[in-house]
């Protein structure tokens, strides 16, 4: 290998990981998204770093968080972690608008005779490589690239909460290349059950992109809602 193809391989390799890294930091990633049961709730993301990528989160927008959504943010700043949050609350997942992701809630009709609890899918969808793509990374960086990320990374992590009233009937794998990404559950009937994903942010670098589903049953007064699109966002 010649010097000159050296260099075009290391830069095909490196540059698209220095770009992701400098676009994404070594930060962790949570989104928190609760429906009650009229349907109505709040999307929350918190994003937390430290050094100079925490420091840029304190001039973030919210734009940057949460779409073009009206929110409610705080920053703290303990002992150089800097964690960044913000809430948007709804009347129904119809009022958010998002991006590279998609919220949708499809009613299946009440159980015995129609007077029982309303049987409904709960769907979250991130176009993770679309997201990528949108921001100047590379959409198909090679296996090598990928590890440096990951080595990059390290310990940073993603995760995806929600929570639903009701009971939950059944929850859709979720798959990130062969590794099976197991939820952990909490709660009851009467408060609501919360489930949670959570990976490597590297993890969520390599994906595609991410489906998070689960079925549920309960009493209340909630219907068929999806969030809107923006840009060229089409779910």
């Amino acid at each position: 290998m010649t010097g000159h193809e050296f260099l075009k391989s290391l830069t095909r390799v490196v540059l698209p990981v220095i770009l992701a890294v400098s676009l994404a930091g070594c930060f962790d990633l949570s989104q928190n998204i609760s429906v009650g049961r009229d349907g109505t709730g709040h999307y929350r993301v918190a994003v937390a770093a430290e050094g100079f990528i925490g420091q840029a989160l304190k001039s973030k927008s919210d734009k940057d968080l949460v779409g073009g959504n009206p929110a409610r943010t705080t920053t703290s700043d303990i002992n150089g972690r800097v964690t960044r949050v913000s809430v948007v609350d709804f009347k129904s997942l119809s009022d958010l608008k998002l991006g590279e992701e998609s919220m949708s809630i499809v009613t299946h009709g009440r159980g015995f005779f129609g007077l029982g609890s309303t049987h409904a899918t709960f769907r979250y969808t991130f176009a993770v490589d679309r997201a990528r793509r949108a921001h100047g990374g590379d959409s198909d960086s090679d296996e090598a690239g990928k590890q440096f990320l990951a080595g990059m990374l390290g310990n940073h992590s993603y995760s995806f909460t929600v929570t639903l009233p009701g009971s939950i009937e059944h929850i859709a794998p979720v798959w990130v290349g062969n590794t099976e990404i197991k939820p952990s559950v909490s709660g009851d009937f009467y408060h609501g059950h919360t489930i949670t994903w959570t990976m490597p942010i590297a993890t969520l670098f390599s994906a595609k992109d991410l489906t998070f589903e689960v079925d549920y049953s309960a009493w209340g007064s909630f219907t068929d809602s999806h969030s809107q699109p923006t840009g060229s966002a089409d779910f």
